[in-house]
């Protein structure tokens, strides 16, 4: 499974390769500093979900994911210092499927991760139906 982490923090993209490497070993993380590095590799690389932060040097993260919506229904989770409820409303208006802040636990990035992959096969089931 690929994995598209829109981050521009690199202690936080090392961070989450030590988190898939030992947890979801299956995992490919594909990292992007910026937000125009990862609207590209989403048409490039074709992930399976996306982790995206808010706060990125090049454009706002709210940008990104209204972006990726509008040409992709793959699977986004914010990951985000920004803890405010209505912050979190608008990413899951705007299209996200899971909210996380930071700090995060290990634990709760697998389980959005594997919540996510449950519901994309439960969904992909029903379709061929």
């Amino acid at each position: 499974m690929k994995v598209l982490f829109i981050e521009d923090d690199q202690s936080i993209q090392d961070t989450m390769e030590l988190v898939f490497k030992f947890t979801m070993s299956d995992v490919e993380l594909l990292p992007a500093l910026g937000g125009l590095d990862g609207i590209d590799m989403v048409r490039n690389t074709r992930p399976d979900i996306i982790i995206l932060d808010l706060g990125l040097p090049d454009i706002s993260g709210y940008e990104v994911l209204k972006n990726i919506r509008e040409n992709e229904s793959i699977p986004i989770v914010i990951l985000t210092a920004r803890s405010e409820p209505d912050t979190r409303d608008r990413c899951l208006e705007l299209g996200a499927d899971d909210f996380i802040t930071k700090p995060f636990r290990r634990s709760d990035i697998v389980n959005a991760i594997n919540n996510l992959v449950v519901q994309n096969k439960e969904g992909s089931e029903k379709t061929a139906c």
